[in-house]
């Protein structure tokens, strides 16, 4: 460790926290309002869900192909500073774009695909940083703490842009209010820059210990493996679960009319479910119940598009969003846990951005095959609805033909715990082994 030696560790966890307001006010602020933002330029529904999801992939495309030369940098804080000036940078094409009131999905692919790349690049040494930095007595205090924050931060910039929003759109100024919104998401960037800069301390990692594996050997050591039947099965899930997932978003603000007020409240919801979802797991899950847990949520995840498809009434769309929100919180748990048990600490930037990798290609390919399927049903009255009828029966299928075997052999353990609510409950958190 090389810390300044003018910092202390209180100005170092105090900076962290600063750090984590402004990333999460501008996640709630500006990258929740993406889509919307396009919609506003005239975008198509279809066209707005597709190019997020192209973004991110390019944005996953570039960090691989840039990994050796990130990992070449010794320190953990001057990457942080490389990533994050340019990722603030992002916002200023997408102001010149509502300055000049077009845009083209291709030219909101390339520049999303930046703004994903820099803030993909930036996790790894975030959390290595905050690993060798933080003392292990300390982390769970600190982690939690942090995370609450943060999550405020969330809700707060959801709601200041939709207020916003809401308030400029009759006035004509929507194109203005966006402007601003993406304005301040650039400061944003520009004081957890200096907060990384002036407030953190540094950390050189050593010679050796991080190991640069090629997309070749990771492939190759998936083989016949746990951990590449887990990931054969992310893959074909999020090529299913975004069939028509990437699509929902636009489908509130397009075909169901919803003001930028109803949108901040459904996403906020299904954020606050994630919330609540993370606690429980937290608190009452156990490592040997990760698989037990990712086979239920992915199952009540296969089912979510009927339930989109049952009603539009307002309120039942807020119940399914919180629902979905419960069970992508486990899915993320369980998932996170599975590979952070199976993979070394020297491999894990490589091999976690190929899987970051895999998965937004899942993504990519899922959205395609939507945009294909909304494409050739013109003639349908309801053309959402039944790609959500389709996506459910996809997901269900590709649920059913899972590689990670492992599925099945939980089913006994399974049935025995849903043979009572109460008793499910007891036994499937039960404080055990």
């Amino acid at each position: 460790m090389n810390p300044h030696k003018s910092l202390t560790l209180k100005n170092h966890v105090n900076s962290s926290f600063r750090d984590g307001i402004f990333t999460n006010a501008n996640v709630g602020m500006a990258e929740s309002y993406f889509i919307a933002f396009m919609l506003a330029l005239g975008l198509s529904e279809v066209s707005a869900g597709l190019s997020i999801i192209l973004a991110q992939f390019i944005g996953t495309l570039s960090q691989i192909l840039l990994l050796r030369p990130s990992l070449s940098i010794p320190s953990l804080r001057k990457r942080l500073l490389i990533y994050l000036p340019l990722q603030a940078l992002a916002f200023v094409p997408l102001i010149i774009m509502g300055i000049e009131r077009s845009a083209t999905p291709m030219l909101m692919m390339i520049f999303l695909g930046f703004y994903w790349f820099n803030l993909l690049s930036l996790n790894p040494p975030w959390w290595r940083l905050m690993g060798h930095t933080i003392p292990r007595s300390y982390r769970l205090r600190f982690f939690s703490y942090r995370n609450l924050l943060t999550q405020f931060a969330v809700f707060i910039g959801l709601g200041l842009s939709g207020v916003v929003l809401y308030l400029a759109k009759p006035e004509g100024h929507e194109l203005a209010a966006f402007m601003g919104i993406f304005f301040i998401g650039f400061l944003f960037k520009v004081f957890s820059w200096f907060e990384i800069k002036y407030r953190h301390r540094d950390f050189v990692v050593p010679d050796g210990e991080e190991n640069y594996l090629s997309f070749r050997e990771f492939l190759k050591g998936l083989k016949n493996t746990e951990q590449g039947k887990l990931i054969t099965f992310l893959f074909f899930f999020y090529v299913t679960v975004h069939s028509s997932a990437s699509y929902f978003n636009p489908y509130m603000l397009g075909p169901l009319g919803f003001n930028y007020i109803q949108f901040m409240v459904v996403v906020g919801v299904s954020y606050f479910g994630r919330v609540i979802g993370s606690r429980v797991m937290q608190k009452k899950a156990r490592p040997h119940q990760m698989n037990q847990i990712l086979f239920i949520v992915t199952l009540c995840i296969a089912l979510n598009p009927l339930l989109w498809a049952v009603s539009r009434n307002y309120s039942w769309i807020l119940f399914i969003e919180f629902w979905s929100g419960l069970n992508w919180a486990g899915l993320e748990l369980a998932t996170s846990l599975l590979f952070y048990q199976r993979i070394k600490d020297r491999d894990r930037t490589s091999i976690m951005t190929y899987i970051s990798f895999i998965q937004v290609g899942g993504m990519a390919l899922g959205c395609s095959i939507g945009a294909l399927f909304l494409h050739f049903l013109p003639t349908v009255p309801d053309k959402f609805l039944a790609l959500f009828l389709f996506s459910s029966c996809f997901r269900l299928l590709g649920f059913i033909f899972s590689p990670h075997f492992k599925y099945r052999k939980e089913m006994p353990q399974l049935w025995a715990n849903v043979r009572g609510p109460g008793r499910w409950f007891g036994n499937f958190f039960d404080r055990g082994k």
